[in-house]
């Protein structure tokens, strides 16, 4: 790192002299800097440990969020539906569903309210293309028109401009009332449609009409020339669960903890059961992550360290390729936390947490060795091994008891995990970047080196600024006696 004089000396090397001193000062602070250079190695080293204990903390931090979840029996929760007759009706279970059997018999499937129109109504296009105005399609003779459309206890009052609004302006009106109603118009059809957005008997579609002069005579708007029906209601889903009458306004519904989709009229039966196979995933889940996590922190306290590889200096950066910086560096940054205490410690209580024994727990299960869950050789440190059909037997013959040791084992681990991860943020920091600031033994060590770096540079530049002095004197000096044998030489002439 190069340091900055604090005086503005004429730097212009050897002009009395005739001797390069700018780069005898040079290779003398090269020497003096190196106290620095091993500041800011010092430096980087805390830098990258405290990068692989947050790289580490967060995926431990991850892993415990999800054993966290694990300590709860609605985690392991999850229910087998089997419908016979997916035609009447689709199910699904959530957690609190009861077990057993439900008889569904579907008499009425829920309907919205609609309206169509009943005699084919007038073209909306002129011979051009264009729109006509509803005026011209329905030969009114008013300018404009007001009528109310209601559905159930909502009602809006909509405005008509015979003169200049189409039938397509008429719909946009009616789907704009905020009554809870969508209209559309079909030319091919030549048909109004009206329909409630919501099924159920509660909504009833009707309007106030509106009187308007033809060249026939007086009419109704809506009813007459439209051909629309005064009202319309829609109707609830009906139906029977095991002989019990039950009606909704909407044709899906939560009912005992079932999500039933009602498709069609007619007989099912449902099945409910515990979904045995979701615990075995989920433990199963669980463990594979364990065994990625200990790899990974067993990884990096047997990682090889190589002492002699420091991080680079600026001048050794220069002196290598963008490819040597980065093998260089690859080197430096291994083994860093080898045999490091808290990830050992950490290590170490997880293992414990996996093999010790649940307190009250079922004396068939209170070891995961009893679900078929082992471990392997010595040197696999801690990996752990499971027997598929053995844990899928243990699920299916006894799942309380699995779910109950399991919360036993996430119990004992979040508590492992909670500690480690504590020790970690005291030692390296906050892994998650919230707080504001950092008060770690590493970032206080950084802190502190960072005040002697800049006592070094003070002390680099005064003594910088002191071998130019000395320089700068010298060459005085020697420009002296050169002037001073110059004017003997004169004299003898």
């Amino acid at each position: 790192m190069s340091t900055v004089s604090s005086v503005n000396y004429n730097r212009v090397s050897g002009l009395a002299s005739g001797i390069d001193y700018e780069s005898i000062i040079q290779n003398l602070m090269q020497a003096q800097r190196a106290p620095l250079d091993k500041l800011n190695q010092d430096k980087t080293v805390l830098e990258w440990k405290q990068q692989d204990y947050t790289e580490l903390a967060k995926k431990a931090y991850a892993f415990n969020q999800k054993v966290f979840d694990m300590e709860f029996t609605s985690y392991y929760r999850s229910k087998d539906v089997r419908v016979n007759g997916s035609s009447v009706a689709n199910v699904t279970a959530g957690t609190q569903a009861n077990n057993g059997t439900y008889n569904i018999d579907v008499k009425q499937l829920a309907t919205a309210a609609y309206m169509t129109s009943t005699i084919d109504l007038p073209t909306a296009y002129n011979d051009d293309g264009g729109l006509k105005t509803i005026g011209e399609q329905f030969g009114i003779l008013d300018d404009t028109g007001k009528f109310t459309i209601s559905n159930g206890e909502s009602s809006k009052e909509i405005t008509v401009d015979f003169a200049s609004d189409t039938i397509a302006n008429l719909v946009a009106k009616i789907n704009e009332s905020d009554t809870g109603v969508t209209a559309s118009y079909d030319d091919n059809l030549h048909r109004l449609f009206i329909t409630s957005n919501s099924t159920g008997s509660s909504n009833v579609i009707s309007y106030m009409d509106a009187d308007v002069i033809t060249g026939g005579g007086e009419k109704d708007f809506l009813n007459e020339l439209m051909g629309l029906p005064q009202s319309s209601s829609g109707k609830d889903a009906v139906f029977e669960v095991n002989g019990a009458v039950l009606t909704q306004p909407a044709n899906t519904f939560q009912i005992t903890g079932l999500n039933i989709s009602l498709a069609g009229k007619g007989k099912t039966s449902i099945i409910v059961d515990d979904d045995t196979d979701y615990i075995y995933d989920q433990v199963k889940g669980i463990l594979n992550d364990y065994n990625d996590l200990i790899s990974e922190i067993n990884e990096k306290i047997s990682e090889k360290r190589y002492l002699d590889y420091k991080p680079l200096t600026d001048d050794q950066r220069d002196q290598l390729s963008d490819t040597q910086q980065e093998k260089w560096e690859k080197k430096a940054r291994s083994g860093l936390l080898k045999s490091d205490p808290i990830l050992s410690n950490l290590l170490f209580s997880m293992r414990e947490a996996i093999y010790s024994k649940a307190d009250g727990a079922d004396p068939s299960y209170d070891m995961l060795a009893d679900l078929g869950i082992t471990t392997g050789k010595w040197y696999e440190n801690g990996k752990l091994y499971i027997d598929d059909n053995k844990l899928k037997d243990s699920t299916k013959k006894d799942p309380d008891a699995v779910i109950s040791l399991m919360k036993n084992v996430m119990s004992n681990m979040h508590t492992e995990l909670d500690d480690g991860l504590n020790r970690i943020k005291r030692n390296s920091g906050d892994y998650l970047g919230i707080e504001l600031y950092d008060q770690s033994f590493m970032a206080r060590q950084i802190r502190d080196i960072n005040d002697r770096i800049l006592d070094t540079q003070d002390r680099l530049s005064n003594i910088e600024d002191r071998y130019y002095r000395q320089f700068t004197r010298m060459e005085q000096m020697i420009s002296q006696m050169n002037a001073q044998s110059a004017w003997l030489s004169q004299q003898f002439q």
